[in-house]
């Protein structure tokens, strides 16, 4: 793996284990953010798979129901925690399928510590033609390189994210 991203990782002080309440109450504050700005997008675009339950939170509370997934891996295995096995550079496994020239896109992930993911999809839509793309978060890690427009809380710790741990079930 990259060192120097491999160094945004180790950066985490600790695990925090989130509830569904933290998760909603991090999806709250990106859409008060959004109101605030006055910013509706016409389509939301999930990171799968970290953002796919994110992004569907957003999409309900906002009633948009265009919603898109492309897949970025950036992980090589999944791994709980933040001792993650990593590619050197994002790649795009599945590609967007709608047409968003002219739209104004709203990205989603679970969270950014590095922002080579989120820096890997903004080159990807800027080649698409969209009026306007912005980045949403839940969680934000202070020294990311790529500040996203709308994130819901910052931590220094590294999140658990619920939909991570399945309770009662051995896995």
């Amino acid at each position: 793996m990259n060192h120097i991203i491999q160094d945004y990782y180790e950066k985490s002080e600790g695990e925090t284990q989130l509830t569904w309440e933290d998760v909603e109450k991090a999806a709250g504050n990106i859409i008060t953010r959004m109101r605030r700005d006055q910013f509706a997008p016409d389509i939301i675009i999930s990171i799968a798979r970290s953002g796919l339950i994110p992004a569907a939170l957003l999409s309900y509370a906002m009633g948009n129901k265009q919603l898109y997934v492309i897949k970025i891996d950036f992980s090589k295995t999944q791994k709980v925690g933040k001792n993650q096995d990593l590619r050197h550079t994002p790649i795009i496994s599945q590609e967007l399928s709608k047409d968003i020239e002219g739209l104004k896109v709203l990205v989603v992930d679970e969270m950014v510590v590095s922002g080579a993911t989120l820096r890997t999809v903004s080159t990807y839509l800027g080649m698409k033609n969209p009026s306007e793309v912005k980045f949403a978060v839940l969680y934000k890690q202070p020294w990311t390189q790529f500040e996203p427009d709308y994130y819901g809380e910052e931590t220094r710790a590294w999140p658990i994210f619920p939909w991570k741990r399945l309770n009662g079930v051995n896995t």
